[in-house]
């Protein structure tokens, strides 16, 4: 069925995990690309027939008459209605060949952008992977083990040695600024920069009351409390206080 190489491709982007990284589908990918450019060529085509039958459709409604007489020249009534009873039943089957195929163009269509989605996802959930390997290795490209570089394709290791490099200059330029007898640590604890200066947290300890920006704030157990990051980030840490859904 239609769609069905871009699904398989999808399950494997979903079985990418922060340690395992299944070997390039090559194959797959292929499918899904050739029913994708086939699915294409085939809204191509019917657009160009829907637009013959819609000017054919048209041209068909026009018929010669006398000035003044809605009925064709020269006809005999019963001649004339059976005349019309044929037209009408062939516009009609034209109207439903031409739904038909809008359906079928539109199918198509949606179609071709689930594909395009799903090798778009597969492409990025591995290269999520290997930018997030290559921070652990400090950005060492060649330090990435033999049985991982079978797993890549030959763009998948090329992207992984360009990435490494521009960052391995960039992380250099902004060691030289910020502090030239140093070396920052880029990986540390593997954890990104908080979004929120605000969090809500829940008490474990009691803690008593503290001092905030915003006043004073009596901290017991078993209540929750939205407060500045800075203010019990410490408490935090140590273990009295629990980040409650935490980004």
């Amino acid at each position: 069925m239609l769609g069905d190489e871009a699904f398989r491709l999808a399950k494997e982007a979903k079985d990418i995990a922060a340690d395992h990284i299944p070997a390039y589908n090559e194959e797959q990918v292929r499918l899904v690309t050739q029913e994708t450019r086939y699915l294409w060529t085939r809204i191509e085509e019917m657009i160009a027939s829907l637009n013959t039958a819609v000017a054919d459709q048209q041209r068909g409604g026009s018929s010669q008459t006398y000035p003044g007489s809605s009925q064709p020249y020269g006809l005999p009534n019963q001649q004339k209605q059976s005349q019309s009873q044929t037209a009408n039943t062939q516009q009609s089957a034209a109207q439903a060949e031409i739904e038909n195929t809008n359906a079928q163009t539109a199918l198509y269509f949606l179609t071709l952008n689930r594909n395009k989605r799903c090798l778009l996802a597969y492409h990025h959930r591995r290269a999520q992977f290997l930018r997030s390997l290559l921070w652990t290795l400090h950005l060492a490209s060649s330090m990435i083990p033999a049985s991982l570089s079978l797993r890549l394709s030959s763009e998948e290791q090329s992207y992984a040695r360009d990435y490494a490099r521009l960052n391995s200059t960039y992380r250099d330029a902004i060691e030289n600024q910020l502090c030239p007898s140093d070396s920052l640590n880029w990986t540390a604890d593997g954890e990104l920069p908080p979004r929120d200066l605000f969090i809500e947290v829940r008490v474990i300890k009691d803690c008593g009351e503290i001092v905030t920006e915003n006043g004073v704030v009596n901290l017991q157990a078993g209540t929750q409390h939205y407060l500045h990051r800075s203010d019990v980030e410490h408490l935090v840490t140590i273990g009295y206080l629990e980040h409650v859904n935490p980004s």
